[in-house]
């Protein structure tokens, strides 16, 4: 299950990628395509929020999808995600997975490699440079854009992700990837509910009685 939430976070992030180099690019992106993606993007970092992210992971060799749901917390650079296996809190510094079932917490202080994976926020803060952004011709609607994010390294494991933003509000509704092996994982996105600037993102072990701590910072 800690495969799923990753897989969730990876593509919603697309978290900072700054250590990459930019691959050689001959087809530029869309300015408006840009102004777009990054309202959006804006929207949920500038402001605490929560929302529910419900996923759909087909793998090549199957024909039924794994779905996951998850509720997320957000605010700046801290948050904090919650299936029913485990919950992930992140203060911007310290990241806890505690599993319920097991009363186990592993803490760990991640490097920027390892918040690619896991963090929520900061979405698409390096996409440019990494990815060609584009409006979907293929899709047509009146409540919403498609965009297309196209890495520029072909050997990158995404073929593409399309992003749908609903025109009136900015809001990011859906997330659909396709990666080169075949696999695809869709993600739609719940509505934005304002929370507490100061709402909790740290885990207090001292407050669970026989958890077993697993300290890795």
């Amino acid at each position: 299950m800690k495969r799923i939430v990753i897989s969730i976070i990876s593509i919603l992030v697309l978290a900072p990628i700054a250590a990459q180099k930019p691959a050689a690019r001959s087809i530029k992106s869309d300015p408006k395509a840009i102004a777009i993606l990054d309202k959006a993007a804006d929207k949920i970092n500038r402001a605490a929020c929560s929302t529910t992210l419900k996923m759909s992971i087909k793998e090549p060799d199957s024909n039924k999808p794994t779905v996951e749901t998850l509720e997320a917390r957000l605010s700046g650079n801290k948050f904090y995600l919650k299936n029913k296996e485990m919950e992930v809190f992140f203060d911007g510094k310290t990241q806890w997975v505690y599993y319920p079932n097991l009363n186990e917490v592993t803490i760990t202080t991640p490097t920027t490699k390892e918040l690619q994976e896991t963090s929520p926020i900061g979405f698409i803060k390096s996409y440019k440079g990494i990815y060609r952004v584009d409006f979907d011709p293929t899709v047509v609607s009146d409540k919403e854009y498609a965009i297309a994010l196209l890495p520029h390294d072909k050997s990158n494991d995404l073929f593409r992700i399309r992003v749908f933003i609903n025109k009136s509000t900015s809001n990011i509704t859906k997330i659909e990837s396709a990666f080169r092996n075949g696999q695809r994982i869709d993600i739609e996105v719940g509505s934005y509910r304002p929370i507490p600037s100061n709402s909790t993102f740290t885990f207090d072990p001292r407050q669970y009685k026989g958890i077993s701590v697993n300290d890795m910072r």
